[in-house]
């Protein structure tokens, strides 16, 4: 076979590869993961059901590919901010606090296309009940969790492992639950609080977290 042909066949496979992980995540981020079928997901991406099986062998290994493609850069921009940290000067708790944080707030606030993918899709995944849906979406984090531990443990040695552990868990949470469900304060407060920007949000959100880092219970 012509060099040519091969390049041409392999850009191809390449192509419809991408399609179907584009339309999957736009797919599953409007309408969740059961909700959508591989059918429907072939036929938005003009592909067949074996170039699902091709490239990714099931609908499970083709949501981890999802997820891993919108989280994927959002760790890596966490795991760089966090190499930039002097961990050895007065602040530096509030830094890893930042560096955690500040990649999925400008994410929520850039608002294109594949961010608004990335935001809708990590809301759906909190949501989720599905085990199968909770263990493709950890895949993403053991590296996160175990450079993030390291670094508060550095800065706040009082604490152990667990503990560490345990309050990069509550950050995820306060983070996750504020950033997707922060307008519903206005309608709880029955309009007597509303946060006017997402930059306001991190901020009161970063002041919270860092305290709590610092804690000492060990007293």
């Amino acid at each position: 076979m012509p060099i040519a042909q091969r390049e041409s066949i392999s850009a191809s496979v390449t192509a419809t590869k991408m399609r179907l992980l584009d339309v999957s995540g736009r797919l599953f981020a409007e309408s969740g993961f059961d909700s959508v079928s591989l059918r429907l997901i072939t036929e938005n991406a003009e592909a067949n059901l074996a170039a699902v099986n091709y490239h990714f062998g099931s609908k499970e290994e083709l949501i981890a590919a999802v997820v891993e493609k919108l989280v994927g850069p959002v760790n890596q921009r966490r795991l760089a901010l966090l190499r930039q940290i002097n961990l050895d000067v007065s602040g530096a708790c509030q830094s890893i606090v930042e560096a955690f944080i500040d990649p999925v707030i400008e994410a929520a606030s850039r608002g294109d296309e594949e961010d608004q993918k990335f935001c809708k899709l990590m809301s759906r995944c909190i949501a989720s009940r599905d085990e199968r849906i909770t263990s493709l979406v950890l895949r993403q984090f053991p590296e996160v969790l175990a450079k993030f531990v390291d670094a508060l443990r550095l800065v706040c040695p009082w604490i152990s492992s667990d503990v560490a552990h345990m309050r990069i868990m509550f950050m995820a949470g306060a983070m996750a639950h504020s950033l997707f469900h922060y307008d519903k304060l206005v309608i709880i407060s029955e309009g007597r609080c509303e946060i006017s920007s997402l930059d306001s949000l991190r901020d009161e959100l970063v002041q919270f977290i860092s305290a709590g880092m610092l804690a000492d219970t060990s007293k």
